[in-house]
């Protein structure tokens, strides 16, 4: 028999019986739209789809996994976001942009803590306080 586990708001995961493949049901039957009212409901139609729609069946990836990949797609943003301020930055370091050296400078400052944040004790949980402030 599969585990379902039901959620206060009557969503549901269900795991397969050897552990190895898993599917999320929503607050409602994906078949006919309904949102569910109980969770004797919930399981008895999970039960049944589970059975009778053999691909809804995913890989299963445990909790840890989970939040693994969460924060590699966290730190992926970050890193998104860190090469914008740097391409956004770019001009500060042609030799001859109006900048004085003193200028240059702190722009080098800058650009360095951003390419350092992957460093940062926070990462990649960065908080708005994390990130280096433009001179």
């Amino acid at each position: 028999m599969h585990s379902v586990t039901v959620n206060e708001d009557l969503s549901s995961h269900v795991v397969s019986e050897d552990g190895t493949k898993e599917f999320f049901l929503p607050t409602y039957n994906p078949i006919t739209l309904v949102p569910f009212a109980t969770q004797a409901q919930v399981e008895e139609f999970a039960h049944t789809f589970a059975r009778s729609h053999p691909n809804a069946w995913l890989p299963f990836v445990s909790a840890e996994d989970r939040a693994q990949e969460a924060l590699n797609e966290v730190a992926s943003a970050n890193r998104e976001t860190r090469n914008q301020l740097l391409s956004d930055s770019d001009w500060t370091q042609i030799p001859d942009s109006a900048l004085t050296d003193e200028a240059r400078a702190l722009w080098v400052t800058y650009r360095t803590a951003l390419r350092d944040l992957t460093a940062h004790d926070n990462w990649p949980n960065l908080e708005d306080a994390d990130w280096p402030t433009k001179p």
